[in-house]
């Protein structure tokens, strides 16, 4: 029986943000102005931003850790969240981190070393299965092994579970995995990686930075603008928009007015610094998507 639960299965690590006026060219060095280390991955932001959406959602959580303090900082995190993280620990592997620059106009570059993430299999995922069972949603992204992301899509499709598939970072897909996924949710450069410059494909909901996403949803095209602001980071804009996307859509929201909420709350993301402290919470959300 499905419960009021979502399921995202994805990396936990360390993030290490620098802060410059302009990015470097290739043999340039450049001074920052601040830096900033915290903990995050895809998958730990998108269950964060899932559980704050709407925090009466039972948020189920599988990550990979190397044996290191980053697990242990990063689960302190989790538990504070109150979601129910079920962890694997690789011995011998450092856990996942990334390394992101930000310039003085909140643009971002993004360089992740998924760690111990990679070594996730298909026999973990199982250890999962009851978690995705009960789901309404599994969220995924591709942070983690490929055994893992098609054992759990196949879960999913046992389990009649509907898969929301973050493709990032960018990487081609076999037709069998798109095909089991409900929805799909790339920014635009993955879009092209995987499909080409071509129409956007049905139940695709594709981000396109400040001017919000345009979506194909059953064969009806349509375009969400986020509310005009000054943009501070736009670090885990997409982590936050797909976990609210998920929330929403769990709780039982229509797929456009769950667009909408997601939207709203990906574009309060980029008005504070760095990820974990700028995903908004329920009230916030709220607030923002009744004036869209």
């Amino acid at each position: 029986m499905k419960k009021n639960k979502i399921s995202v299965i994805g990396l936990s690590g360390l993030s290490f943000f620098i802060k410059t006026n302009k990015f470097a060219n290739v043999g340039e060095t450049v001074l920052a102005s601040d830096y900033h280390i915290e903990y995050g991955g895809k998958g730990f932001n998108q269950a964060v931003a899932a559980k704050r959406c709407n925090p009466n959602l039972m948020v189920s959580f599988l990550t990979c850790f190397g044996d290191d303090e980053i697990k242990d900082e990063a689960l302190k995190i989790l538990n504070k969240e109150n979601i129910d993280t079920f962890s694997i620990i690789k011995k011998g592997y450092k856990s996942g981190s990334a390394a992101i620059e930000i310039d003085k106009d909140g643009n971002n570059k993004v360089t992740c070393y998924p760690g111990a993430s990679i070594q996730l299999t298909k026999e973990d995922v199982r250890s999962f299965e009851k978690e995705i069972k009960e789901s309404k949603y599994l969220l995924l992204q591709l942070e983690s092994s490929d055994e893992s992301l098609v054992e759990a899509i196949n879960l999913a499709s046992k389990y009649d579970t509907k898969v929301i598939l973050n493709p990032a970072p960018a990487k081609k897909l076999d037709q069998d995995i798109l095909n089991k996924v409900y929805l799909l949710t790339p920014n635009e450069n993955e879009y092209d990686l995987l499909f080409g410059k071509n129409e956007l494909k049905n139940n695709v909901i594709k981000t396109i930075g400040k001017d919000g996403i345009i979506a194909n949803i059953d064969g009806e095209l349509f375009n969400v603008k986020p509310n005009q602001k000054k943009v501070i980071n736009t670090t885990g804009a997409g982590d936050t928009f797909n976990g609210i996307l998920a929330s929403m859509l769990s709780v039982g929201c229509d797929i456009k007015k769950s667009i909408r909420y997601a939207v709203a709350g990906s574009s309060l993301s980029v008005t504070k610094e760095f990820v974990i402290d700028s995903i908004p919470y329920h009230d916030e959300i709220i607030k923002e998507e009744r004036e869209l």
